[in-house]
């Protein structure tokens, strides 16, 4: 009986621990003075655990964002938000999923929500798999972040890069180089105006598999860009996210975070916006399931 008790108190521990622990779904802030930022992670995937970890990823997101004064993030779990309400009054959209027109807010209903949403001037961030838009919606992607993943030029691939070329821009502020094992999507179709290139990276010559990007051999493809659209819309894009553990980097984790701040209107300090990790909350909430591949 003693053991049963034990085993019994030492369940109820590890559930209370794990309950409050669990980051908050959709919570509205009680005052309006504050500047929202809605962030929507996709649905956990067949992949290995570590890898397109969208809810992990944004969680830690929110937790850097937050360190900014007046900064009020929303989670969004699988996809879409079960309450609308939640895009009332933000100031920027954060979309980490994945893409090739699976993405939620392309339903036509869902989309009219995002479209009032940029009508409204709300920023929007696209990371990683998501600027990849079918192709009847490739207008879209340009109207709303500049650039899109076009299956008749674009190319992806994972490598070990190292990231140290960067334009000057609010968003570059205090970032440093940094090196990651990264699934990238390059060669973007970009819009014809408006678009600042801020990462640059240099693909080896094998992973580019259309005519188009064979043509660049020897040149850098641009995988972080800020877009300004024609009605003042910011938007920030970055097609690395694909490990979670690439989040203990230093660098990414300032460029990402300025990016989101920046897309929300904020200014960036001198030094980047603040963006402090816990290297121990890198594997908290993962949701993917199969193990690693054995290397």
């Amino acid at each position: 009986m003693r053991l049963t008790s034990l085993i019994c108190f030492l369940s109820s521990v590890s559930f209370c621990i794990g309950f409050f622990d669990a980051p908050e779904i959709e919570k509205i802030p009680s005052t309006e003075k504050v500047k929202r930022i809605v962030l929507i992670a996709g649905k956990p995937e067949s992949k290995p655990t570590g890898e397109h970890e969208y809810f992990a990823g944004i969680v830690l997101l929110a937790d850097m964002i937050k360190q900014t004064d007046g900064v009020y993030p929303i989670l969004v779990k699988d996809g879409w938000p079960k309450n609308e309400k939640i895009f009332d009054d933000a100031k920027a959209i954060v979309f980490f999923l994945t893409g090739d027109g699976k993405q939620a807010y392309l339903e036509p209903s869902k989309l009219r929500v995002i479209e009032n949403a940029v009508s409204k001037g709300v920023g929007l961030v696209h990371l990683h798999n998501c600027i990849e838009y079918p192709a009847d919606r490739k207008s879209l992607a340009l109207e709303w972040a500049g650039g899109v993943w076009d299956k008749s030029i674009s190319c992806r691939g994972h490598w070990v890069s190292t990231v140290d070329q960067f334009a000057k821009h609010p968003i570059t502020r205090g970032v440093t180089p940094f090196e990651v094992d990264e699934g990238w999507l390059f060669h973007m179709n970009f819009a014809a105006s408006n678009v600042t290139p801020l990462v640059l990276i240099n693909p080896p010559d094998k992973m580019r598999t259309t005519a188009s990007s064979k043509r660049n051999v020897g040149k850098p493809e641009t995988v972080g860009w800020a877009f300004e659209s024609s009605k003042g819309n910011r938007a920030f894009s970055y097609t690395g996210g694909h490990m979670q553990s690439n989040w203990g980097k230093d660098g990414l984790r300032q460029l990402v975070v300025n990016g989101i701040l920046w897309s929300a209107g904020l200014e960036i300090p001198e030094k980047g916006a603040p963006n402090k990790l816990d290297p121990a909350d890198l594997n908290k909430h993962l949701e993917n399931k199969i193990a690693p591949k054995k290397k």
